[in-house]
């Protein structure tokens, strides 16, 4: 089995999917062979490098004017694409490129986890350039338009079944779509002891502890949500990633705190720091979203970028599984509720527990092998 994963550095969401991906699949399948194709690197590494760079500066931009930001996304999602716009235009660009990757490596299935790539690749499939099945990953809790325009593909691997109504909204058949989650990571499966993870890193066996994420790139005033924390009336202990921002990483460390604070930069082991929190603080991207959701952790979504993380709000909201930071509803009042409130805290658990798809990665694995080996028992 040949399985080919076309995703782009759009922030680090889509990557991380391809990756985790890559990784079940071939840990699940050892016979398999597995690619990832970067498609703004393969077409051209100047492409790649200025997409990623101009996606930061947008985000970074438009977070500060995010409601006007979030009404322009909200406008752009409901027009209709044609032939003849700039997006088509660009996936028919994407798509004249992709295809000598594709051709040359031959794979037996074609998984996409961004849209862009998805709509090159579903015009390939379109022309009958492409006959293999093919499968998109919807990696935030929304359905955006883009999706109309993936006609072809076999199926659309989607966040959970209650977003079923936006599929109908979009003229998408839900028969199409796979309920089976955002795929993480396997470490994000397993539950580390909560004592022992404490022990590892330092920190008190028993006091409140809030960890803080500001995401791979960086995002968020995270001084600034030290500081609030710093300003309740009990204690706690403070564990801040700063991911690859070196910047914000000096500037946390520099501060001086009353609570107990460690920090830390870019780190490969987030789940077992996860499993010593008893909250996380971050803005709610839709990876970070469903890795804590599977460990269990409640989520304190602050300052999403306006658009799909608006979308993420929502969701969580609608299914009460996690506390949306505002100016008026403060870090200080959820902190209140979920440690001063006794029974807050596991009630808030139980509906994670409804929505968290642990075995997201596992479950559409087994779904590819199983569509790749009754394609070819056809033959």
């Amino acid at each position: 089995m040949k399985l080919l994963i076309i995703t782009a550095p759009l922030g680090n969401g889509h990557n991380a999917v391809a990756g985790a991906i890559s990784d079940c699949f071939t840990a699940q399948y050892p016979d398999a062979s597995c690619k990832i194709l970067d498609m703004y690197e393969y077409i051209s590494p100047h492409l790649k490098k200025a997409t990623a760079s101009g996606y930061f500066l947008s985000m970074k931009t438009l977070s500060h004017f995010h409601d006007m930001a979030s009404n322009a996304y909200t406008r752009q999602d409901e027009k209709d694409f044609n032939e003849y716009t700039p997006s088509r235009l660009a996936d028919a660009f994407l798509a004249s490129r992709l295809r000598h990757a594709i051709d040359e490596y031959a794979p037996d299935c074609i998984v996409c986890t961004m849209v862009y790539a998805a709509q090159a690749v579903d015009l390939l499939k379109e022309h009958g350039a492409i006959t293999c099945p093919c499968y998109g990953i919807i990696t935030d809790f929304t359905v955006q338009n883009y999706w109309e325009d993936v006609e072809y593909f076999e199926y659309i691997v989607a966040p959970s079944e209650y977003l079923q109504p936006q599929f109908a909204r979009r003229g998408i058949d839900f028969s199409r779509v796979l309920p089976f989650g955002i795929p993480i990571r396997k470490q994000f499966q397993e539950k580390h002891d909560k004592l022992e993870m404490r022990q590892k890193f330092g920190l008190h066996e028993t006091l409140p502890t809030i960890l803080i994420m500001s995401g791979g790139m960086g995002f968020g005033d995270l001084p600034e949500y030290i500081a609030s924390i710093e300003e309740l009336p009990f204690d706690v202990q403070i564990v801040v990633i700063c991911g690859k921002n070196e910047k914000l990483l000096e500037k946390v460390q520099a501060l001086q705190t009353h609570n107990t604070m460690k920090v830390f930069g870019y780190v490969s082991n987030v789940d077992e720091i996860m499993d010593a929190a008893d909250c996380l603080l971050s803005k709610p991207g839709g990876i970070t979203t469903s890795e804590s959701l599977a460990k269990g952790l409640p989520m304190l979504m602050i300052h999403p970028l306006p658009g799909v993380e608006d979308r993420n709000v929502e969701f969580l909201q609608a299914n009460g599984a996690a506390i949306y930071i505002t100016k008026t509803w403060q870090i200080s009042d959820a902190m209140h509720l979920l440690f001063q409130c006794p029974g807050r805290i596991d009630r808030l658990q139980e509906s994670i527990q409804a929505i968290a798809k642990p075995h997201a990665t596992q479950d559409l694995c087994q779904h590819i092998a199983q569509t790749i080996q009754t394609m070819e028992e056809s033959i």
